[in-house]
């Protein structure tokens, strides 16, 4: 395979791969999503449901999306730095729309995040999710780390689950 040019800022490419990894589940899950363009609240995606459940209809998850660099998970659970803004946004118990990190973990070297050919399009290599609602406020000044269960993989079925839960007023 061609190498790719490095035209973009790695953040930023880390940016449009993590969104391109949950829209591709969305897709798959049969849910719309939509990308936040301006994150002032610390929500990168807003994903929406036609689940009708025993008390609510068209439940709503929003996403902040984190990419890391790091390749395949080795421990578990994993372990990620959050600033401290988007941890405490994260775990506020009054937002009325439930709220998930969703971390995606990529090879360090970008020409290995995609592998492509005539029978395949292979993202590498694996996204998680947490639900950070009413935990502890920190004690440290800049960052929080959070740990992510590796049984917490985000795909198609799980985001489903999710909002059949949502639906029926369940939380995540």
């Amino acid at each position: 395979m061609l190498a790719v040019s490095d035209y973009a800022a790695i953040s930023h490419r880390q940016d449009a791969f993590s969104g391109s990894y949950i829209s591709a589940i969305c897709a798959a899950a049969g849910c719309g999503v939509e990308a936040v363009t301006l994150d002032n609240d610390k929500v990168d995606y807003l994903v929406r449901s036609r689940v009708q459940g025993k008390i609510l209809n068209k439940p709503q998850i929003d996403i902040q999306a984190k990419c890391e660099r790091s390749g395949m998970a080795t421990s578990d659970p994993i372990s990620y730095s959050l600033d401290l803004d988007t941890y405490d946004a994260l775990r506020d118990v009054k937002v009325c729309i439930p709220r998930i990190l969703v971390l995606v973990l990529v090879p360090d070297d970008v020409q290995e995040w995609i592998m492509q050919s005539e029978h395949a399009l292979l993202l590498r290599h694996c996204a998680y999710w947490v639900s950070l609602k009413a935990m502890p406020s920190s004690t440290n000044t800049a960052t929080q780390t959070v740990h992510i269960s590796r049984m917490n993989v985000f795909g198609p079925q799980v985001l489903q689950t999710m909002m059949a839960k949502i639906a029926d007023g369940i939380e995540l």
